[in-house]
């Protein structure tokens, strides 16, 4: 701009008054010159760093995700209209993971590589050992970003589930599990409703009480959700990823066995009906009275008719307030990126007070702490309206294990093993034996 120049005539300024002023500061504050300085230095370390200065070019930055996880709507009004508001001169070019033809490993082999990519904790190994990773921490210390205002375990679970010794990637949202009820059938049978902090054994009890054949309707107490879900409040593996051998014929899981056989041994309750097949008895048949589990609340948008809520997960007894292991959507920005500047801003903003509320409004669990943000969830679905959403928060998440390659495998051995004891048909201890060595023998092929 021409003619009066305001930063010239301070800096102006500034000269003469230092000029006056240095015999003084000279001759008759040597010693509050010491404390000024240590003063100014407590000062700097206090202040939040200034953010660097980053191009504002026009980009174009590739964020591959699967857009069954985060539908188009969702991520224009979660990820591309905040961050075109805050910053206008980025955009994005989405990658499906989901689309046919369209695994990363394709986009890979085919030169697409993006810039952000979305992953989810218990599918790591899409995502790890193809030279992708790139250290954050660096970038957060650059960016001044405050990752304490993150859940803990979350963090945390970011390096454990990578295999890494530090952050990869940044948690977004995590997964929502809780005990799912329908009121009706407590009602039915004059069965008290369940409560928080409940145990599994507690759970079990009541279970008891409400699997019932009344006018032919098998109606039953309870769906666990199989062993997957409730092994992972005790945080167990399936795979060493070091000796790359299974892990599953221990004590630990024998207890799991033991825990659901107990469940689906209830006379009516021993059908294996777990996720689709449990969702429909729960939902649509009104049959099911508990199901513990996650991500339903979408699930019970149409169910206008039943009259559910929901209560804590359940715990087991030494481990009160634990979860299901933290289960998360976590973003990475790639270190072949050529904007990482520009795809930091993007998680920055991802991971700021409004995206992170607006994400809680609309049903899903942030990874920002807080009772504010605690507060917001639901607040956009009408049909969860004076439910106990806080439920939600009562638990803490277990901390997941490291995942290899091997994982889905040895979950469907898993599950068919489960399938076996139910049906009496292999006692606890040779159904894991054998769920051991299956899955030592799949890795043997690979």
């Amino acid at each position: 701009m021409g003619g009066f120049n305001l930063s010239n005539f301070y800096k102006a300024q500034a000269i003469v008054l230092s000029v006056a002023l240095l015999g003084a500061l000279a001759s008759g504050c040597s010693g509050t010159t010491k404390g000024t300085a240590a003063k100014d230095d407590i000062t700097a370390k206090n202040e939040t760093p200034k953010a660097p200065a980053v191009s504002s070019e026009p980009v174009t930055l590739k964020f591959a995700l699967p857009l069954n996880w985060v539908q188009e709507a969702e991520f224009k009004q979660y990820i591309e209209e905040p961050v075109k508001k805050k910053y206008p001169n980025i955009s994005f070019e989405i990658l499906n993971l989901a689309a046919k033809g369209s695994s990363l490993d394709e986009l890979l082999a085919a030169g697409q590589i993006p810039d952000l990519v979305m992953t989810a904790s218990p599918l790591m190994e899409r995502y790890s050992g193809r030279g992708l990773e790139e250290n954050l921490e660096p970038m957060m210390k650059k960016f001044g970003f405050d990752v304490t205002k993150l859940n803990k375990t979350a963090v945390e679970g970011v390096k454990i589930v990578s295999q890494t010794d530090y952050l990869t990637g940044l948690p977004w949202t995590m997964h929502f599990y809780a005990n799912y009820y329908n009121k009706s059938i407590f009602d039915k049978f004059g069965v008290e409703y369940p409560r928080n902090g409940m145990t599994w054994d507690e759970t079990y009890e009541l279970a008891k009480k409400l699997t019932r054949n009344e006018n032919g309707v098998q109606y039953r107490g309870l769906e666990p959700d199989g062993p997957v879900r409730v092994s992972s409040v005790l945080s167990l593996g399936y795979v060493d990823p070091n000796t790359k051998k299974a892990t599953v014929n221990t004590d630990s899981w024998k207890r799991v066995f033991d825990q659901l056989k107990k469940i689906y041994d209830i006379p009516g309750n021993g059908e294996f009906k777990y996720n689709n097949n449990a969702i429909k008895q729960f939902a649509t048949e009104e049959t099911l009275a508990m199901y513990p589990s996650l991500n339903l609340l979408s699930n019970l948008k149409d169910a206008t008719k039943l009259n559910w809520d929901i209560v804590q997960y359940p715990s087991f007894k030494e481990l009160p307030n634990i979860g299901m292991q933290v289960d998360e959507y976590i973003v990475h920005i790639t270190k072949q990126s050529k904007y990482k500047d520009q795809a930091f801003q993007v998680l920055a903003t991802l991971l700021s007070d409004d995206v992170q509320k607006d994400i809680a409004r609309a049903g899903r669990i942030p990874t920002l702490t807080g009772k504010e943000v605690e507060a917001e969830l639901g607040k956009n679905l009408e049909y969860t309206k004076g439910k106990n959403l806080k439920a939600a928060f009562l638990s803490q998440p277990s901390k997941p294990f490291p995942v290899t390659k091997y994982d889905a495998q040895a979950k469907q051995i898993i599950l068919d093993s489960m399938s076996q004891v139910i049906q009496n048909a292999k006692d606890i201890n040779t159904a894991l034996r054998e769920a051991d060595e299956k899955i030592n023998s799949y890795i043997a092929t690979q």
